[in-house]
């Protein structure tokens, strides 16, 4: 794939530990302060999808992406994405669900509150410490999965 993809979700869920994942790097943890881009994704901080007042940043963001990928942890019980979120954005918007090792992990329950935002499957269940699920995400990008960095 050739054009960017835009990652979405709330503040920890594991967006950028994906992303390090995706293109075999170090699998360090920072905050993501503003939107980065790289070759193939831009990174959101997790605040632009918590408040509502931000929505407005992700949507223009999508402009410069072929697709979105809403990202959704496992271990939280809530989720930040408001019903039928999807349909704001001009994209297909690919559902992940992350974190899906951990012992507090209910991916069923990521999966649902990802279908309410309007994500249609499938739902992607991932972990990128493990890799577990890593391999159809690479696939989608056309790439094989080689590993951790």
């Amino acid at each position: 794939m050739n054009s960017r993809i835009l990652l979405i979700g709330g503040v920890g869920s594991g967006k950028t530990t994906l992303r390090q994942r995706l293109l075999r790097e170090s699998l360090v943890y920072r905050k993501t302060q503003v939107l980065e881009f790289s070759h193939l994704f831009v990174d959101c901080p997790g605040e632009y999808l918590e408040m509502p007042r931000y929505y407005h940043v992700l949507i223009d963001a999508s402009h410069r992406a072929a697709e979105v990928w809403a990202v959704q942890d496992a271990t939280r019980r809530r989720s930040y994405f408001p019903p039928n979120f999807a349909k704001a954005f001009a994209k297909p918007v690919v559902g992940i669900v992350t974190k899906i090792d951990h012992e507090k992990a209910d991916p069923a329950a990521a999966a649902a509150h990802l279908r309410r935002a309007g994500i249609a499957d499938p739902v992607y269940l991932v972990s990128a410490l493990s890799g577990e699920g890593i391999a159809y995400l690479a696939d989608r990008l056309g790439y094989a999965d080689e590993g951790p960095a």
